[in-house]
């Protein structure tokens, strides 16, 4: 189930990439969301549970808040770079996730020593494609320092993380199951940025909006994946699993946006998927 969010993160991260070229993100930020919650409300009596009780509402909104910022800074991720490079640094998020476990008390149970050198590996990978840009993704031509660039995938990395963790707690105690997760998150976060961000106006060329249904319905898809395995598998190796999307949009980018890659993107790409791999060799 990882490994089929990885595939489909690849095709969602470019599309986000192609978005981002033909629109604002204020135009497609909450719109995005409002267009997952109105695909997936048709079939919430099928699967909709959730306890209502104050402990596993305030563990919802912990993880719905995480969820939502971490959103943002991923869209403003392909803002400043192009879809390789974005969905590599938002592949750091295994790291921060085993940091996350190392300093919970309860969450490093089964950690082992490969898991520690994936780490390694995975930055440094991530790193050397950063170094490795020859143009800094267009940030220079527009005069945004590259850092802050990076700083947003950064950001993302970190807070789908760290969400997990509540996401897992909500699930394992039995509060609520994946689908209604991500029914519920999707309209609080449409509800919350209608209201504090009105979106722009947005012109519904019927190419654009074709687009971003498919992006929202692969975003279902892909995360509805990752959440499934997440009901069965520890945080760090299902985010590893999941995010060896950078290999497949390698692909996607040459294939159907023209963004050929440089040899230093694959290896530095093919770098993180080794550490991926290190890390889940060492939850075997």
């Amino acid at each position: 189930m990882a490994l089929l969010s990885a595939i489909l993160g690849a095709l969602v991260n470019w599309l986000a990439r192609d978005l981002l070229r033909r629109s604002q993100l204020r135009e497609i930020f909450g719109l995005n969301f409002a267009l997952i919650f109105g695909m997936m409300l048709p079939l919430a009596p099928f699967y909709f549970r959730l306890v209502w009780q104050p402990e596993a509402l305030g563990w919802l909104v912990l993880s719905i808040g995480l969820d939502a910022m971490a959103n943002y800074a991923y869209f403003q991720a392909f803002v400043g770079l192009d879809a390789v490079t974005a969905t590599t640094l938002l592949a750091l998020s295994p790291l921060f996730t085993l940091l996350i476990a190392l300093g919970v008390p309860g969450q490093s149970a089964g950690l082992q020593s490969w898991q520690v050198v994936g780490v390694v590996v995975c930055t440094g990978s991530v790193l050397a494609l950063t170094r490795a840009q020859p143009q800094v993704n267009g940030a220079l031509r527009r005069g945004t320092r590259p850092m802050k660039a990076w700083l947003y995938p950064l950001a993302a990395a970190a807070l789908f993380g760290a969400s997990l963790y509540p996401v897992r707690l909500l699930f394992t105690q039995g509060w609520t199951n994946p689908p209604t997760y991500y029914l519920v998150r999707a309209g609080i976060i449409a509800l919350v940025t209608g209201r504090l961000a009105p979106p722009a106006p947005f012109e519904w060329g019927s190419e654009r909006v074709r687009r971003l249904a498919l992006r929202a319905a692969l975003v279902i898809g892909q995360w509805l994946a990752l959440l499934f395995a997440l009901e069965g598998g520890a945080p760090a190796v299902v985010k590893a699993l999941a995010d060896t999307s950078p290999l497949f949009v390698v692909g996607v980018s040459a294939i159907m946006g023209g963004e050929k890659p440089t040899r230093a993107q694959v290896v530095a790409a093919g770098g993180v998927v080794a550490g991926v791999a290190l890390l889940l060799l060492g939850a075997g």
